[in-house]
């Protein structure tokens, strides 16, 4: 990767100013994500592909936005991990979340946005794993190590020394909930289950939260106060595949303090339906036109 790519991303403000990426540069670049409308995310997805490329993981296409299941969210992707990779494999995920369109302006929900998934190699634990994803988010995001909180469970406690190792403090920035109080809310902190499917079993996690509001209160339960924003979750348990998933609109947020708007968003919607669905669009894409 490129010092001047780096510069880029590791100077928020420079990120600030929201532009639609030239139909050219998508032309350049079939392998990339080709989703990403607005450039912030579309160099950010470039950068988080150059970096585990870097680490030896392979690129495979998402799955489409639409699934033809009209039956959950509207027929559009939600943010689960129905992604066709496989161990040493990586995702850029166009999702969507009809619950939140009456939320669309408040940039710590999105309800259209991109998951970059990472699954780990078989020879990987999570430890490794955990490593790799803050050493991306720290040395090439360029985000700040006290800025962070993570919320998990007392299972995470073996990987606690991963964080110090990365300059965290485990004791004032980890927050622990109660096992089963996380298992069954299966958000992603502490625990996580895969949305639409109720036969899912959660699995153990850490939450990656970050401090982009001004005046925060440091968190001493979850959920957290006003400000502080979730930017994505590990696993933390040897028999599950997925390393981790980055919301890359949040770490951008997290980055500049800016997200894409509305419209963009919308346009990448869009984009992404009318050209596979043309005929036959998902009522979720009416539901959305309306918010």
């Amino acid at each position: 990767m490129s010092n001047k790519r780096r510069t880029i991303l590791k100077g928020g403000a420079a990120m600030a100013a929201v532009s639609l990426l030239p139909a050219s540069a998508l032309a350049q670049n079939p392998r990339r994500d080709g989703a990403s409308l607005d450039l912030p995310t579309h160099l950010l997805h470039e950068t988080m592909i150059d970096f585990f490329e870097g680490k030896g993981y392979t690129l495979v296409d998402h799955q489409p936005i639409v699934t033809g299941n009209e039956s959950f969210n509207g027929g559009l992707r939600y943010d689960d991990t129905e992604i066709d990779t496989q161990r040493g494999q990586m995702a850029v995920q166009p999702c969507a979340r009809i619950e939140d369109i009456d939320k669309k302006g408040d940039p710590e929900v999105l309800p259209l946005f991109h998951i970059f998934y990472v699954r780990s190699p078989k020879d990987m634990a999570p430890a490794g794993s955990l490593s790799m994803v803050l050493e991306f988010l720290v040395d090439v995001a360029g985000l700040e190590q006290d800025r962070f909180a993570f919320v998990t469970t007392t299972a995470f406690e073996s990987l606690l020394p991963v964080l110090e190792e990365h300059g965290f403090d485990p004791e004032g920035q980890v927050i622990y909930r109660q096992r089963d109080e996380a298992m069954a809310a299966g958000d992603g902190s502490g625990y996580f289950r895969y949305p639409g499917n109720p036969d899912a079993l959660p699995f153990p996690t850490v939450g990656f939260y970050y401090r982009t509001g001004s005046n925060v209160a440091a968190p001493t339960a979850y959920p957290l106060p006003a400000g502080w924003t979730e930017i994505g979750e590990a696993s933390t348990d040897d028999s599950v595949s997925l390393g981790f998933g980055l919301g890359t609109e949040r770490v951008g947020y997290a980055q500049s303090g800016e997200i894409p708007s509305w419209r963009e968003r919308l346009f990448l919607l869009y984009q992404q339906i009318d050209r596979r669905n043309p005929d036959n669009p998902p009522s979720g894409r009416e539901l959305f036109s309306r918010g």
